[in-house]
C-alpha cells in the first residue's frame, strides 16, 4: 500500500527531471544559435565599417580631384584669356 502512494511522486520526478533536461537542451540549442549570429552581426558591422571607411577615402579622393581640376581649367582659361588679350 505504501508503494501506491510513492508511485504518483516517483512519476512526477521522472517527469519533471524529463522536462528540465530538455528545457535545458532546448536552452543550449538557443545559445549556440546566438551566439552564431552574434558572430555574424560581428561580421557584418566589420564590413559596414571597412566599407564606410572606403567610402569616405574615396569621396575624399573625388573632392580633391573635383578642386584639381577647376584650378587647372581656371587657369587654362585665364591664360588662354591672357594670350588672346594680349
Amino acid at each position: 500500500m505504501g508503494y501506491m502512494l510513492l508511485y504518483p511522486i516517483l512519476t512526477i520526478n521522472i517527469e519533471s527531471n524529463n522536462m528540465n533536461a530538455t528545457q535545458d537542451a532546448s536552452n543550449d540549442a538557443q545559445n549556440k544559435i546566438n551566439r552564431k549570429l552574434i558572430e555574424y552581426n560581428e561580421t557584418q558591422n566589420d564590413l559596414i565599417f571597412k566599407t564606410r571607411k572606403r567610402l569616405f577615402k574615396l569621396e575624399h579622393n573625388f573632392r580633391l580631384l573635383i578642386a584639381g581640376l577647376f584650378i587647372t581649367v581656371s587657369t587654362t582659361l585665364f591664360m588662354g584669356l591672357v594670350v588672346i588679350n594680349g
